[in-house]
């Protein structure tokens, strides 16, 4: 309110003693009390001693016709009162004549009516009357800036000399301190009226490039924010409006919004003053604290750790739905790894298995050889060296006659041993596979098959030649068939049977099925008794890379089903030459 004009020192405390009389220092309280309450009148007066009188000695929107006006202290009872009662604000309704009337015409509409007087030792006595219109929201501010104006005004003029000087200068430092401070911060930070009017504002507003601070004064927070904005549906002006509201009520507000005039995010927040001790001057005429904070980076900043922070989510969920994953395809893998394990035991317990059938099968197959050869050959044999013995005999004894018969008996047995050397030889390998080919043996062997088992009808469907068998099959083909028909002439008992022989898609398809007593499909009849057939049936057929299929149902038959993936025609004719 008051500021000095000079540095410390003689001349300067010489300056302030001039300038900063008690009159000049209640004019410029006046000045002040205006400012804060533009509608009022303050005049200052001043009574020499036991007058009955005063004199309008200055003030601040006084009417030009009160200046060194003289009143008499019996028409204003206020004055009397203040004047009688120094140090204390006298307040009443009276009627008196409104601030700027015109001299002679005084029209008395009621007033507020606040009167404080100064009293010094060895002086004249002043007082401060401040006139105002009537309004429930101002009185208590009012009387509240009245008394601070004369507790700083009493403050001022006791420290004589150099003290005010002292005074006037620390109080000069400690303001010019505190708005270095506060223009220093990046918030935008300030002081609003009763009427949310802007009373002081930091330098972030120029800053901001939103105008001068000076411009800014009186001002409503909206209207420094927005310059021009006449938008009534404005998101800012209705926040401000509702956050005055709440401080109204002495509660405090805060907000915040984007704000696409600005381009920047805010947070406002409006506070009430707190509350400490007498309420003065500066507090009366305060109504909140103000912050406008630029939150744009800030928010920005957490918009990208958001969008990091679900990125980072979305990274370990695909992580973890792959580890899963990887976990479930590891499980079923072992799953895999511990059935295979299982097949694999399963099957070398087969192939022991098939091993020990297969060695029983030699030693059985070389005792029926042994057998045929001892029971057939051997005896044949024997009987055509007694033969030829008793013929060298009777030759010897020049009985040429009777030697002719016993040659001639020989020479059959002989052809006889020969057709029975040739049937062993059939029974082990026919010729004919390796002299024609699969089909063309396959054939031969369902004649001499049919020659044996009569009370069979058989039906032979052979749609390949041999050249369209590879040489790697043709074994593997013959043999299959061959034991399919075993397998039918010891278990089905079977009344018809069926073989067929086809190329399809380039898979050679070998069936043979008969109408017999079948078996159950519920068990496995590779793993039962006397499978022995089936199972080399399967052996053989897989290991040259061929599928096996069996299908069997009681009293429905059996059918076995092999096929090889080949080449058709010329290719396999090629195939052929090349292994020959």
């Amino acid at each position: 309110m008051l500021q000095p004009t000079s540095g410390p020192g003689q001349e300067a405390g010489q300056t302030y003693e001039s300038s900063l009389s008690l009159r000049a220092l209640l004019a410029a309280a006046a000045k002040s009390l205006v400012t804060a309450f533009p509608a009022a009148c303050v005049v200052v007066v001043r009574n020499d001693g036991a007058e009955p009188v005063v004199k309008v000695v200055g003030g601040c929107n006084v009417p030009p016709g009160w200046l060194r006006r003289l009143l008499a202290l019996k028409d204003f009872p206020l004055l009397q009162a203040a004047l009688e009662q120094p140090e204390r604000v006298i307040e009443r309704y009276v009627r008196f004549a409104p601030a700027g009337a015109a001299r002679g015409a005084m029209p008395r509409p009621l007033s507020q009516a606040l009167c404080t007087a100064l009293a010094f030792d060895g002086g004249p006595r002043y007082a401060l009357l401040m006139l105002a219109p009537p309004d429930p929201r101002e009185a208590h501010p009012r009387l509240a800036a009245l008394e601070q104006a004369r507790l700083t005004v009493r403050a001022i003029h006791t420290a004589g000399g150099g003290n005010r000087v002292k005074t006037l200068t620390a109080i000069h430092r400690a303001k010019l301190e505190w708005e270095l401070s506060v223009d220093a911060l990046p918030e935008m930070v300030g002081l609003l009226d009763r009427n949310l009017r802007v009373m002081r504002i930091s330098r972030t507003l120029e800053r901001w490039q939103l105008g001068d601070v000076k411009d800014a004064i009186g001002k409503d927070l909206h209207a420094v924010l927005h310059s021009g904005c006449k938008d009534e549906t404005c998101r800012l002006r209705g926040c401000l409006a509702a956050a005055g509201e709440r401080v109204r009520d002495r509660s405090p507000a805060q907000f915040e919004l984007n704000d696409p005039v600005l381009e920047r995010e805010l947070v406002v927040s409006l506070r009430p003053p707190a509350a400490r001790g007498p309420e003065t001057q500066a507090s009366a005429q305060l109504r909140a604290v103000f912050t406008v904070m630029d939150v744009t980076s800030q928010r920005a900043t957490e918009r990208e750790l958001k969008v990091l922070n679900q990125s980072l989510e979305d990274r370990v969920a695909e992580r973890t739905d792959r580890l899963t994953a990887a976990n479930q395809a590891l499980q079923e893998e072992v799953a895999r790894r511990r059935a295979a394990e299982h097949s694999l035991r399963r099957s070398m317990r087969e192939l022991e298995s098939l091993s020990e059938q297969l060695v029983n099968a030699q030693e059985a197959e070389r005792k029926r050889i042994s057998q045929d050869l001892h029971d057939s050959v051997g005896q044949t044999l024997s009987a055509i060296k007694y033969s030829l013995e008793r013929a060298q005999e009777l030759q010897r004894r020049e009985s040429r006659s009777a030697a002719a018969p016993v040659v001639d008996v020989v020479i059959g047995r002989v052809q006889r041993l020969m057709d029975e050397v040739r049937a062993i030889s059939m029974n082990l390998r026919p010729a004919m596979l390796d002299d024609l080919g699969a089909a063309s043996a396959v054939r031969g062997l369902c004649r001499d098959w049919q020659a044996v088992y009569r009370d069979v009808e058989m039906q032979v469907e052979i749609a390949v030649e041999d050249a369209d068998i590879p040489a790697l099959l043709v074994t593997k083909v013959f043999r299959a068939v061959q034991e399919a028909l075993n397998n039918v002439a010891r278990h089905a008992a079977a009344r018809h049977v069926i073989i067929s022989m086809r190329i399809d898609s380039g898979v050679l398809a070998v069936m043979v099925r008969d109408d017999g007593i079948g078996f159950d499909s519920g068990d496995d009849p590779l793993t039962t008794v006397g499978s022995r057939g089936l199972r080399g049936l399967r052996e053989r057929c897989e290991s040259s890379g061929g599928r096996f299929e069996l299908w069997s149902c009681p009293g429905e038959g059996t059918r076995v089903t092999l096929q090889w993936p080949v080449a058709a025609g010329q290719a396999a004719r090629l195939a052929n030459a090349s292994l020959n």
